[in-house]
């Protein structure tokens, strides 16, 4: 979500995503890129921002980019749950003394 719904200022955000991607843990591999090429861990003074981007607005951006990443995992979170539910059966309710076949809830 490294970008703008504008969809015009997509080159800003490319070194960051590109760093967010080599940073992040393979599921296959069980390390980062980074990690596989380099034999550690990043710095994060590595990160390298485009000299025209607006540093002044790099906070207020990542701020908004963070608060659309969370409404979106909220969204998936609600759209997982409504698909796992669908045809989920209301667990039944035994009592002591209630006869499961050959067995007796104690």
């Amino acid at each position: 979500m490294f970008f703008s719904y504008h969809q015009d200022d997509w080159h800003t955000w490319l070194p960051l995503a590109e760093f967010a991607y080599n940073i992040a843990e393979n599921s296959s591999t069980k390390h980062s890129p980074f990690f596989i090429i380099y034999g550690r861990k990043p710095s994060f003074d590595s990160i390298h921002m485009s000299q025209d981007s607006p540093s002044g607005n790099l906070s207020t951006k990542l701020q908004s980019v963070q608060q659309v990443v969370k409404e979106e995992l909220e969204s998936e979170i609600r759209r997982i749950k409504n698909y796992a539910d669908r045809n989920r059966k209301i667990p039944p309710y035994f009592q002591l003394g209630d006869k499961l076949g050959p067995f007796e809830v104690l």
